[in-house]
């Protein structure tokens, strides 16, 4: 179950990643299926409510990788990439799409 239905828009990804989630990119790439990167913003009461936590526990349980951070405008931004199959099912789950 996917709790969290939020809002969302794409932003450029910031030229410095806060945080790795799970092994990296060259875990993901080890399978021959096509590999997606989507970078997010994600609007509204996102801060103060685990959403980093709960992004990062998602994205080890379903095999992608990436990071995300709090904004000063009060948004989280972040990138998730991986198989196309699972990246999709980390945006779903999220509310992202």
């Amino acid at each position: 179950m996917c709790p969290l239905p939020l809002a969302a828009a794409a932003v450029a990804a910031p030229q410095a990643p806060l945080r790795l989630l799970n092994r990296g990119l060259a875990a993901a790439m080890s399978t021959a299926r096509s590999l997606k990167s989507v970078d997010y913003e994600v609007f509204g009461r996102v801060q103060g409510v685990c959403f980093r936590m709960y992004t990062e526990d998602e994205a080890r349980k379903i095999g992608v990788v990436g990071w995300v951070k709090n904004t000063s405008k009060g948004t989280v931004t972040g990138q998730v990439q991986g198989p196309e199959d699972k990246v999709n099912s980390m945006l779903e789950c999220s509310g992202l799409i």
